[in-house]
């Protein structure tokens, strides 16, 4: 119980088309493979963090239907706590549309389903384990006032927060006092700050915007393949992209939010914790497929290879 995370999150049956090129307004594109993954930001993230050696306990609602049911049988075979996996008979399992180009280039279109139906009650359910939680982890697949709701009672408890502020969504900004650390990728950061983030420059400004709302450890914005920055109060650092062939960019930022939750819920340093992430999310876009293919060992490994750390 010591690497304690509980992760507020969607599950989305995602329905993947590949082709040479996305087709813009009105252009109907010939593809080149079609596949079923069952995703969703909460549940890539539970996954990869579980998977990196994290005790995961999610709160989800799932539709009581045949995606749902399998979906709650495989956090089961993966040791993932289920008591908080809800079926839910009101509304169908979320999902989405990904499409992908020959450059693994993406673009995502989600219907929140059983998603949509995750509230503060269900919240109030989980308390008792978010007490013991390292830290809790949201995004925004969920209901806005749910995962406001979170971080604020996760907060008071004391429990260190992460929030992907994905898709971005209105809320109070109160709620920054709230977050102990925020992972918005270069998109998500512009939106919010109204800075066009693209590049480690502006993404340090957009960085200190987030703690000067009252972000209360970091804000650490993800560039894609071209890095990330970490910014505390303390210090602005830049992490280079680590050079990998690119499959599917699809999952990146959940697997390095996942990686990033595990490293944290190891007590490890945010520096630490941001390389570790590069590494599970850069071995993530080596490949297509389904979060669980993510493995510690590869993980660990390719962060021994490239800073020359053990993980202990």
């Amino acid at each position: 119980m010591d690497k304690q995370v509980v992760v507020l999150g969607s599950c989305s049956v995602c329905h993947v088309f590949t082709a040479p090129n996305l087709p813009v307004k009105g252009e109907t594109v010939i593809g080149n493979d079609y596949h079923i993954v069952v995703g969703g930001k909460g549940s890539g993230q539970a996954i990869v963090a579980s998977r990196l050696g994290s005790d995961v306990y999610m709160l989800q609602r799932l539709g009581n239907d045949s995606y749902g049911r399998q979906q709650k049988e495989l956090y089961e075979d993966m040791g993932m706590s289920t008591d908080f996996v809800y079926l839910d008979d009101t509304a169908p399992t979320g999902s989405g549309g990904i499409f992908v180009d020959a450059q693994g280039q993406n673009k995502i279109i989600i219907v929140p389903g059983a998603n949509g139906k995750v509230s503060s009650q269900d919240v109030d359910g989980i308390t008792e384990v978010i007490k013991g939680a390292k830290i809790l982890g949201a995004q925004f697949e969920v209901p806005a006032e749910t995962v406001d709701y979170a971080i604020r009672l996760a907060d008071k408890l004391g429990v260190r927060t992460l929030l992907d502020p994905a898709p971005v969504e209105p809320f109070d900004e109160e709620l920054y006092s709230c977050i102990s650390i925020i992972k918005p990728n270069e998109c998500e950061a512009s939106e919010l700050t109204g800075i066009p983030v693209t590049d480690a420059e502006s993404a340090f400004q957009a960085g200190e915007w987030f703690l000067e709302k009252g972000v209360k450890e970091a804000a650490i914005v993800t560039l894609g393949e071209k890095g990330v920055v970490l910014v505390t109060r303390e210090m602005k650092k830049y992490f280079p992209g680590i050079k990998v062939p690119v499959v599917d960019t699809g999952g990146a930022g959940d697997t390095f939010a996942g990686g990033l939750l595990a490293a944290l819920s190891r007590d490890w340093s945010l520096e630490q914790s941001v390389r570790y992430a590069q590494c599970a999310s850069a071995l993530c876009v080596t490949r297509s497929g389904s979060y669980s293919l993510t493995r510690e060992d590869e993980v660990d490994a390719l962060f021994l290879k490239i800073y020359g750390e053990a993980c202990q």
